[in-house]
């Protein structure tokens, strides 16, 4: 479609998105509905003004027809874009998909974007052929990541190297120093709980951690007023959850879970530190025996967990409960100099 004008995001433009968003076949491939038009400008706003995300408006004849995002990671992966697409159903099949794809792989560039990913959905083959057409290739995936229409479908995690990362990190570098494994004596006085306000000053404590934050994408110095919008912005009404692993009251590491409510029905690892100097390996399992009770306490379907491949001593847990590896989405992280895997793991 050679008449296709290209502009920025307008909230005018909630509008006809909530049409799209809402259809029935579109919907499929997408989030649950059906949705607000004030629900979809208040997500554009936390898009735009939060998580600095550019959007692409593509218009034929002055009607807008589709759109295209680029979501700028922070942190360990600021080299990273993640890209969202969507067209109105009546516009599929004519040029609209590729023509933005173009639009936003040339904004990557601009950027300084070394490498875009995405996710779609198993059986939405439209999509995937023109990702591959645009170079995009499957790096892993997540097992019954969402259900639909009376079967669980996976998800593809895909990835498009737009310029060199390098150097990569060696097979045998890890980040994060052995100082247990799996061989700890449990003790009384290493426990899991809620995290208390009392706790802050021991949270802010282990998110400046220079070592043991690489299992995240947290860069440190992390100031108390971050740590505590951190702390404010966990909601069980939301899904938002985190344990905490104690000896006594110091705090030995964290999991920060995301619990996703249906069509997904499964828990997500957001962020999981383990104090590298305290007794890691006890944390990290105890961590993860707490977030499999709550998966079987509540009914959740599956757990996916995503961490640099330099976190050996997470990793290793992981592999202790039985947790299998998925894949790999290559140079997703910059920890020392290098650029690293960010490895998938689900359970069970």
């Amino acid at each position: 479609m050679s008449s296709l004008k290209f502009r920025g995001l307008l909230m005018k433009d909630a509008g006809w998105i909530t049409e799209c968003w809402n259809n029935p076949e579109f919907a499929t491939y997408w989030e649950p509905y059906p949705r607000t038009e004030h629900e979809v400008k208040e997500f554009f706003k936390k898009a735009l003004e939060v998580y600095r995300e550019k959007y692409i408006i593509a218009e034929f004849d002055g009607e807008p027809v589709g759109s295209v995002s680029l979501g700028p990671e922070t942190g360990r992966c600021q080299h990273i874009a993640e890209l969202g697409l969507f067209i109105k159903t009546e516009f599929w099949g004519k040029g609209v998909g590729s023509a933005l794809m173009r639009e936003a792989i040339k904004l990557a560039k601009q950027l300084g974007i070394r490498k875009i990913v995405l996710d779609t959905t198993e059986g939405n083959e439209r999509a995937i052929k023109l990702y591959k057409k645009f170079g995009f290739e499957n790096e892993a995936y997540q097992t019954d990541r969402l259900y639909v229409d009376g079967s669980w479908r996976k998800y593809y995690f895909m990835g498009l190297q737009l310029a060199p990362c390098e150097p990569k990190i060696r097979p045998t570098t890890t980040t994060q120093p052995l100082k247990q494994n799996a061989s700890f004596q449990k003790t009384d006085n290493v426990k899991v709980r809620q995290l208390m306000d009392h706790d802050l000053e021991e949270l802010n404590r282990l998110q400046n951690c220079s070592e043991s934050t690489k299992s995240s994408n947290r860069v440190p110095p992390v100031t108390k007023e971050e740590t505590k919008r951190w702390y404010d912005e966990l909601n069980s009404f939301f899904g938002e959850y985190c344990f905490a692993c104690f000896e006594n009251e110091t705090l030995l590491g964290y999991l920060r879970f995301k619990a996703l409510s249906p069509p997904y029905s499964n828990l997500r690892f957001d962020e999981v530190i383990a104090d590298v100097n305290r007794r890691p390996a006890e944390a990290a399992d105890a961590l993860i025996t707490a977030i499999k009770g709550f998966r079987e306490r509540y009914g959740y379907h599956r757990i996916f967990a995503c961490i640099p491949q330099t976190s050996i001593l997470i990793k290793t847990a992981l592999k202790n409960h039985g947790f299998k590896n998925t894949g790999a989405i290559r140079s997703y992280y910059f920890i020392d100099g290098c650029y690293v895997n960010m490895m998938f793991y689900e359970h069970p």
